[in-house]
């Protein structure tokens, strides 16, 4: 047996020949469940068992948990072996740590989140004198985002500004970068920003760095956006031994910055770079390929390929229409509890994903009734606490003195008796002298306009962080247990009468435990480690899929999951596809995209759920089929609920007639569609429900609307919030009006007869 048998010999071919290519660029189009993951893995253990040297490779994926499963999985195949494995944001915010001083940055440096980020944005959106009301700080802090994925710098962005936005932001822009350096802080975007920037213009850094990393191996390289792709560049001139992994078929991030065409144009930027394709399947039945396939070949910007599997036909793809959403999420619940019941699955088997989180409300009210245990995956929900926030924040001032965002939170946090006025004169004052509040803090004596209790309660809180400081070099879970004893936060909420503090000090001490596992992993790992993982965690990073759950995400986090079986909810026009994306067909590509990533998560049965009435926003629409649906082979099956028997395969063309979202045959109506025009439903496929009270509107009654003047009733059937009258207008045409508030008035009854 040679010495690579055991990572070749359970191998297809062209895994294999990826796994063991050598020298030059490699591009891996890689198909959905086709492996990926091993071949990366396989190849690293190959490199290190040929001579390479661990710390001569790079190996760079999307998320915190991949690159955890990613060490797991190569420290099994070539133990002792430190390779580094990281996310992008990881890689720089290591780099920008490790080389701070020779890039000009302070490596205490704080790493502020989206609404940190936000925080900053505001107050320099004040500073910039700008009398504005239009646009958010959210808003203008995207736009920032947004440039300095794309490699903009204030000044260039400044430059091309046309129209009343841009020039906003072009004021704001480099304000905040000010506060941002005056903070010692970061914000997520430039632990990609500044690396790639400093490897583009510092060739001595950048020849560095790329002697180091001679191999780099990047997963889901059509999720790159340009600063992503100016670090791969850089680290891979004198050394192109770069071999990327990816699928322009599941490139879903064009919101934050991706952009497709770096992918495609690998080759032509990687001139004598290799091309394999791994188009083999490992986890989905023949019918949900099948499905997928056809779905994701109406996208124009691919490379074609076809995915093929020799898994069983399995369960036929299912389209499952609900009367309205609160059908949907009570069906959906239903059917997962009665599988489980049936011993034909467990909770964890099943997985609910939509393109909004806004969607989950009625499914969480739907999984309490029926006793279904869940869990909506969203990383960072428990250190977004209120009080772990605050922990964290005394954290960060710890370790960055010049953090503001963070002093502002905790300096009276406890209650210390600083009020507004003293806190402004203190920014004024730190201003002047151009140092941060913290050191202003302790210099309050020299602040003639703070007196009293403020300038006690400011002067004890910096001899408190200054004594608190000298001990950075606890282990983080002592650190933080000491904060909470130290600054008086426990005492609080030990003290409080109030009964959800009793739960916020279990959430503190939960805190301090998260802190130990985490040093337990590794007792290197300082504070910082430990503030800086939690920042850079995605939403999958939380998300335990051992326990007996049903899982709740969006289409975005399920990507990389696998799931036996899968339910889309809301796949409706203006919904999936989301309706900013309509007016253009790239973004409708990538829309058809994540559904096509949702789908293939799915590994025995898949569920495409839409409804004919939806409450979204506080209103009441009519749903439109979703386009994607349209798209999808004639052997899907068609399941609706309200019906005495599915229909199927042969009732597929009729449904697709009806149901088809370019019908023109509905009017304006009551509820306001998502986007006209809306279909007109099947009238063999009205819900049972009880008759509507008596109100004088019956079929044959003459009404009047203010709009469309006098009518005549032609149908009315449904209650509540499910109403729906039909009305002709000679003017107008047929009219239909939905809800219980319809504002018809009735003036009398059509005549007959002669």
């Amino acid at each position: 047996m040679s010495a690579f048998d055991d990572l070749l010999s359970d191998l297809t071919d062209a895994q294999r020949t990826a796994t063991t290519h050598n020298e030059g660029p490699l591009l891996i189009l890689a198909g959905a469940g086709s492996g990926k993951t091993r071949v990366i893995t396989r190849r690293v253990a190959y490199l290190l068992r040929t001579g390479v040297r661990a710390n001569n490779i790079l190996a760079i994926t999307f998320t915190n948990k991949a690159a955890g499963e990613m060490k797991t999985r190569v420290e099994k195949l070539a133990p002792g072996n430190k390779v580094w494995v990281s996310t992008f944001h990881s890689l720089g915010a290591r780099l920008l740590r490790q080389y701070a001083d020779r890039l000009g940055y302070d490596r205490n440096f704080t790493i502020y989140d989206m609404d940190d980020r936000n925080k900053l944005v505001k107050d320099a959106l004040e500073a910039s004198g700008i009398d504005n009301v239009k646009f958010s700080p959210e808003r203008i802090g995207g736009a920032i985002s947004k440039a300095k994925n794309q490699l903009i710098t204030a000044p260039a962005y400044a430059r091309t500004a046309t129209d009343f936005f841009q020039q906003t932001v072009a004021a704001v822009y480099p304000l905040y970068e000010k506060r941002l350096r005056n903070a010692n802080a970061m914000d997520f975007d430039d632990l990609l920003y500044l690396p790639a920037m400093k490897l583009r213009e510092n060739e001595e850094f950048r020849a560095e760095l790329d002697a180091r990393f001679r191999y780099v191996l990047i997963d889901e390289y059509q999720d790159t956006n340009s600063a992503q792709y100016q670090i791969v560049k850089q680290l891979s001139r004198d050394y192109p031994n770069l071999c990327v992994v990816g699928d322009p078929d599941q490139s879903i991030y064009r919101w934050r910055g991706s952009d497709i065409k770096i992918i495609l144009d690998f080759e032509r930027d990687f001139p004598n770079s290799r091309t394999i394709t791994l188009s083999q399947n490992y986890r989905s039945t023949k019918a949900i390929i099948h499905a997928a396939s056809a779905l994701i070949d109406h996208n124009k910007q691919r490379k074609k390929k076809d995915l093929v599997t020799d898994n069983p036909q399995g369960e036929p793809v299912s389209v499952v229409t609900f009367d309205n959403g609160l059908n949907e999420a009570e069906g959906i619940v239903l059917r997962i509890k009665e599988a489980v019941k049936a011993g034909k699955f467990k909770y964890r088997d099943h997985a609910i994903f939509m393109r909004i989180n806004a969607l989950t409300r009625s499914l969480e009210s739907a999984f309490v009734k029926h006793g279904v245990p869940f869990q909506i995956v969203k990383g960072l929900a428990f250190f977004e606490r209120k009080e772990n926030r605050d922990v964290l924040a005394y954290l960060r001032l710890l370790a960055n003195p010049q953090d503001s965002v963070s002093f502002l939170r905790v300096v009276n946090e406890p209650v210390r008796g600083i009020g507004k006025v003293s806190l402004e004169k203190l920014q004024s004052f730190a201003a002047d002298q151009e140092i941060g509040l913290l050191v202003a803090a302790g210099q309050v004596a020299r602040i003639t306009e703070i007196k009293g209790k403020a300038a006690t309660g400011l002067r004890d809180f910096h001899k408190m962080m200054s004594e608190l400081r000298s001990r950075l070099d606890l282990p983080p879970h002592e650190l933080v247990q000491l904060v909470l004893e130290k600054s008086g936060y426990a005492t609080m909420l030990r003290d409080s009468t109030d009964d959800e503090d009793a739960d916020r000090l279990m959430n503190v001490e939960d805190l301090v435990t998260a802190a130990k596992q985490f040093w337990d992993e590794d007792n290197t790992r300082t504070i910082t480690d430990f503030l800086e993982q939690i920042t850079l965690a995605s939403d999958v990073d939380g998300w335990d899929e051992q326990a007996e759950h049903v899982s709740v995400m969006t289409l975005h986090a399920s990507k990389g999951l696998e799931f036996p079986v899968v339910y889309v909810l809301a796949v409706e026009q203006g919904l999936l596809p989301h309706e900013r994306s309509l007016s253009n067909d790239e973004e409708v590509e990538e829309e058809r995209r994540l559904c096509f990533v949702g789908m293939t998560r799915a590994m025995k049965e898949l569920y495409l759920c839409n409804a004919r009435m939806r409450e979204f926003r506080g209103q009441l629409n009519y749903c439109i089929v979703s386009q994607f649906i349209q798209e999808l082979p004639r052997d899907v099956q068609i399941i609706d609920p309200s019906m005495s028997r599915n229909v199927a395969r042969t009732a597929a063309d009729e449904w697709r007639v009806k149901s088809s979202y370019a019908s023109k045959d509905w009017a304006d109506t009551g509820a306001r569609p998502f986007i006209p025009p809306v279909r007109k439903p099947n009238p063999d496929l009205k819900p049972t429900i009880p008759d509507a009270p008596d109100t004088g509107l019956a079929v044959g009654v003459l009404v009047q609307h203010e709009e469309f003047g006098l009518g005549s009733v032609t149908d009315v059937s449904g209650y509540g919030a499910l109403r729906r009258v039909k009305v002709r207008f000679p003017a107008h045409g047929e009219k239909i009006f939905a809800g219980d508030k319809i504002k018809l008035k009735v003036v009398g009854r059509r005549k007959t007869g002669g």
